[in-house]
C-alpha cells in the first residue's frame, strides 16, 4: 500500500540554506500528522538542495532550474503535492509543538477554505500576520508616512485573541485543501508580493472563509530571503500592488493607485537620494529601480517579477 500524506507541506527556498535546515529540523521534531516536504529550490548558490538530500533524505527536493520566484515555485510544489491538505511554509520558519495537528483540527472545525496560524516572532512576541485587503487608501497613508500612524490595514491586537475571518492572512504559511487548489488553481505567477492576499481574496470570491487560528503556534523570521535583494523586493511590494488592483478592482481605482505607487517611489527616490550623499543608502537605488521596472510594467507591458 502506498504511502498518502495528510498533509504535503511546500517550502520554497532560495539562498537559505541554514534557516531552512532549521526549518525542516523543527518539521521532524515536531509534525504529529502524516506529512511528506516538497522543497522546491530556486537556483541558491548556498547548496541548500545538497543539505536537503544529505541532511533530510526522505524529504523531497526539487530543482526549479532559475530564481523564478516565490508563486511559480509554489505552483511547482503544489503540482507535485499528494497530501489532501496543502501548506505553503516559509523557510525562516519553526514549528512548535502541536501546530499542524491543532492547526488541522481548527481549520476543519471552523470549514475554513484557507488559514493561517498565529505567528510568533524569535523571542515569542506576537508577530502580526492577517489583515484586510490593501486599497487606495493605506497606499495613501504610506505615501504620507501615515500608515503606522492611521492602521487602515490592520486589525486590533485583541483580534488575535481568538479566531476570526480577516480579509487575508500572511503568506508564510498558509493551510487548505486539495479541493480549494483543484477548484482555483495555484498563486498568480505574476506577483511577487501581494500572492498571498490574491489567493485569499479567490478563496473567498469561491464561496470559501478565509480564518486566522489562533491556537496553532509557528515562529516567524522573516524576510530571510528578501534581505538580499532590496532592488527586487521594494519594487514587487509596489507594482503588486497595481497587478492585484488591475484583477480585484474596477479602472477607475487602479488608475489612482498607479498615480500613487508612483509618486512614492520618485519621492523615496529624492529622499533616499539625499540621504546616500551622507551614507551608504542602498533604498535609493532600489527606489530608482523601481521607477524604471514601474515604467516597465505600465508602458512595455513587462509582467516580469
Amino acid at each position: 500500500m502506498s504511502y498518502r500524506p495528510v498533509i504535503s507541506i511546500i517550502i520554497v527556498s532560495y539562498n537559505t540554506r541554514d534557516v531552512l535546515r532549521d526549518c525542516l529540523a523543527s518539521i521532524v521534531r515536531e509534525a504529529d500528522v502524516p506529512y511528506e516536504v516538497i522543497v522546491v529550490d530556486n537556483a541558491s548558490p548556498d547548496a541548500s538542495v545538497e543539505m536537503v538530500e544529505q541532511e533530510f533524505p526522505t524529504f523531497r527536493p526539487i530543482r526549479s532550474g532559475g530564481n523564478i520566484g516565490f508563486s511559480p515555485a509554489n505552483n511547482i510544489g503544489l503540482t507535485e503535492a499528494t497530501g489532501s491538505y496543502l501548506l505553503l511554509l516559509n523557510p525562516d520558519t519553526l514549528l512548535l509543538p502541536q501546530a499542524l495537528s491543532s492547526w488541522l483540527r481548527d481549520h476543519e472545525a471552523q470549514h475554513a477554505g484557507i488559514s493561517g496560524p498565529f505567528l510568533q516572532n524569535a523571542d515569542g512576541s506576537h508577530q502580526r500576520s492577517a489583515w484586510k485587503e490593501p486599497g487606495l487608501l493605506s497606499s495613501l497613508a504610506e505615501l504620507v508616512f501615515l500608515h503606522k500612524v492611521l492602521q487602515f490595514g490592520s486589525y486590533p491586537e485583541r483580534s488575535y485573541r481568538t479566531d476570526f475571518q480577516p480579509d487575508f492572512v500572511s503568506g508564510a504559511a498558509l493551510l487548505f485543501h486539495r479541493s480549494i487548489y483543484e477548484r482555483i488553481g495555484g498563486l498568480d505567477p505574476q506577483m511577487f508580493w501581494c500572492e498571498d492576499v490574491d489567493l485569499c481574496v479567490r478563496v473567498r470570491k469561491s464561496g470559501g472563509t478565509c480564518y486566522f487560528l489562533h491556537r496553532p503556534r509557528i515562529i516567524h523570521l522573516g524576510g530571510q530571503s528578501s534581505k538580499k535583494n532590496v532592488d527586487r523586493v521594494i519594487s514587487n511590494q509596489l507594482i503588486s500592488r497595481i497587478k492585484f488592483s488591475r484583477k480585484h478592482r474596477n479602472v477607475l481605482i487602479t488608475l489612482l493607485l498607479v498615480m500613487v505607487i508612483a509618486l512614492h517611489a520618485f519621492s523615496r527616490a529624492l529622499v533616499f537620494g539625499f540621504v546616500g550623499l551622507i551614507r551608504t543608502e542602498p533604498r535609493a537605488r532600489a527606489y530608482r529601480y523601481t521607477l524604471r521596472k514601474l515604467g516597465r510594467y505600465l508602458f512595455l507591458a513587462d509582467r516580469s517579477i
